[in-house]
């Protein structure tokens, strides 16, 4: 479960600042559906969103420049929105990042992290070679906090106090409008890492 692992910060600390000081706000931007689904008579809504649209491939990520994503995403993540719980948390923060980078031409993915007490978390991952081989990256939404492969589970457990037992990079996610991540969907894993 998602929603209960989200962290509420009020403040966010001088290093975890943007580098940049605008303050254009972001807009989510629900991305275009390459396709329409034909609704068949009787077709529920669960139905319409059982599997992805299969004119994209989900199972292999698209690889971003790193300084141009990451000066991007400290330049437009503001932080607009405060935390509040059961309305607008981790996952949420993670969608409109996802759209928002979308739109700006980068392609990020939905991270979702699992704590040892069953809570979780989400985060934006972004695939890079910029230092040499692909790596998976990853962006705390709520406080622009930059984690690695290697630093991500020592970072959150230290910051949220619970044990990380999984880190899963998603291809796919399908929030169908829902405000609540319990209930997304989720498919085709690009990286998981279990402890």
């Amino acid at each position: 479960m998602i929603l209960a692992g989200c962290i509420a910060t009020d403040t966010v600390s001088e290093q975890q600042q943007p580098l940049y000081s605008a303050q254009a706000p972001i807009v989510p931007v629900i991305p275009e559906i390459a396709a329409t689904p034909v609704v068949q008579p009787n077709t529920t809504a669960e139905e319409l969103y059982t599997e992805p649209l299969q004119q994209e491939n989900y199972s292999t990520a698209t690889e971003v420049n790193y300084r141009e994503y990451v000066d991007w995403f400290l330049f437009n993540n503001n932080n607009i929105r405060f935390y509040t719980p059961d309305e607008y948390v981790c996952g949420q923060y993670t969608v409109d990042m996802l759209n928002a980078s979308e739109n700006a031409g980068f392609k990020a993915y939905f991270g979702t992290i699992m704590f040892s007490d069953g809570t979780g978390h989400a985060l934006v991952a972004f695939k890079s070679s910029y230092f040499g081989d692909p790596a998976w990256y990853f962006f705390e939404p709520q406080t622009n906090k930059r984690m690695t492969e290697q630093t991500i589970r020592q970072n959150l457990q230290q910051n949220m106090g619970k044990k990380v037992t999984e880190v899963t990079v998603y291809g796919f996610y399908d929030d169908a409008g829902d405000k609540d991540p319990t209930t997304w969907r989720f498919s085709y894993p690009l990286y998981n890492k279990k402890y």
